[in-house]
């Protein structure tokens, strides 16, 4: 059975241009896009399908690309296969712009001629991917949106309505309660009691965030942090758990040993303490403790998830194991957005309501009736 060609130099009967100097570390670079990488990933997969020359194609696809990340990290890619490197030496000369599992998995394909089958799959997870981030982003968006309505009602409850009352109180030189002399003066100064308070916690937040991520102890707390938010924590992780569960079942397809299959899927999650805990599983493996106890022991994934995985293992089908609980994850995922998008908003507004009536009721009706008693005797 013939084998897909390696896509890596240029033809014989082409001069390549002088191989760039290799650096011992790639610099520190913004990494691409999920739809850069998609793209990326679609057009080296059809080349490789063809059997055309990578070098060639990449640079030609170069030069129709606008200016961008994307652009740039084709052209290099070109500039490496012509003077030599294999696409997979060529990847990881791109640093953090690809993710380190890319070049894994294309080495691995070169290995066993399924470049391009390597290359769909890679798709196929980038698509996934995606998809995991649009359901979290369209779940927050239906309360944030209730949420930002609720602040525009009160604000304009408290800005532009309950003032006059304020001043039909003072024309009748009422004496009004404390809680509705505070109201009232919210109202009046609206910038010193509402707009710099909420910014002051934002400037606060964002602040903390990018403080807390430049360690790995402070990226630690920040998730500690999400996790325990009701309802929004155990969707966030559900969908890294997904995402790397479905990461480390493509690696072990495509025959990457154990070890090496958890350090690149803990190098391309985005939770510090998947991360931290495939570091710690990958050395387990190494030093001969079996996949279900390694699990276990770090603590990486439920008890359940962890049996399950020693099970597929010793049947041989890990890999077909942990595409099913990659789409258990999948599955929570998508019960808990629908569950954020039909329960949160609905408390929200009955939050709002209740706010604003009882702002009504014990701010302004009630001394309203004491002046028309006032008025009526």
């Amino acid at each position: 059975m013939p084998t897909e060609p390696e896509p890596s130099a240029a033809p014989a009967n082409e001069p390549a241009p002088p191989a760039a100097e290799p650096g011992p570390n790639p610099p520190a670079r913004a990494p691409l896009s999920a739809e850069d990488l998609i793209t990326l990933n679609e057009e080296i997969a059809g080349m490789a399908r063809a059997g055309l020359p990578l070098d060639q194609g990449l640079k030609a696809l170069a030069r129709e690309m606008g200016r961008g990340r994307l652009r740039q990290v084709t052209a290099q890619l070109a500039a490496d296969l012509r003077a030599g490197r294999t696409l997979a030496e060529a990847l990881q000369r791109q640093g953090n712009r690809v993710p380190p599992f890319y070049a894994g998995l294309v080495e691995a394909g070169v290995r066993s001629g399924r470049v391009a089958e390597v290359l769909a799959t890679l798709t196929d997870y980038a698509r996934t991917l995606a998809g995991l981030r649009s359901t979290l982003l369209d779940a927050a968006l239906y309360p944030a949106v209730v949420v930002l309505f609720a602040v525009a009602v009160l604000t304009g409850v408290v800005c532009f309505l309950i003032p006059q009352f304020g001043e039909i109180f003072q024309d009748f030189g009422l004496k009004v309660p404390a809680v509705t002399e505070a109201i009232l003066a919210v109202g009046q100064r609206p910038l010193t009691f509402l707009v710099a308070p909420l910014l002051a916690v934002l400037g606060v937040v964002v602040l903390a965030r990018a403080a807390l991520g430049d360690t790995e102890r402070g990226r630690r707390y920040w998730t500690r942090v999400v996790y325990s938010l009701p309802l929004v924590g155990v969707l966030v992780r559900a969908a890294r758990l997904a995402a790397f569960t479905d990461l480390l079942a493509i690696l072990v397809d495509y025959a990457l040993p154990l070890p090496r299959a958890f350090q690149l899927a803990g190098e391309a999650s985005s939770d510090p303490y998947l991360a931290a805990g495939a570091r710690q599983a990958q050395k387990d493996l190494e030093g001969g403790l079996p996949l279900g106890p390694a699990l276990r022991h770090r603590l990486l994934v439920p008890e359940t998830v962890a049996w399950m995985t020693a099970v597929g293992e010793r049947r041989g089908e890990l890999g077909k194991t942990l595409h099913q609980v990659a789409e258990l994850y999948r599955r929570q995922v998508e019960r808990r957005a629908v569950m954020l998008r039909t329960v949160l908003p609905p408390l929200l507004i009955i939050a709002t309501a209740g706010v604003v009536v009882l702002l009504f009721i014990f701010a302004m009706f009630w001394p309203m009736l004491r002046l028309m008693e006032g008025l009526s005797k």
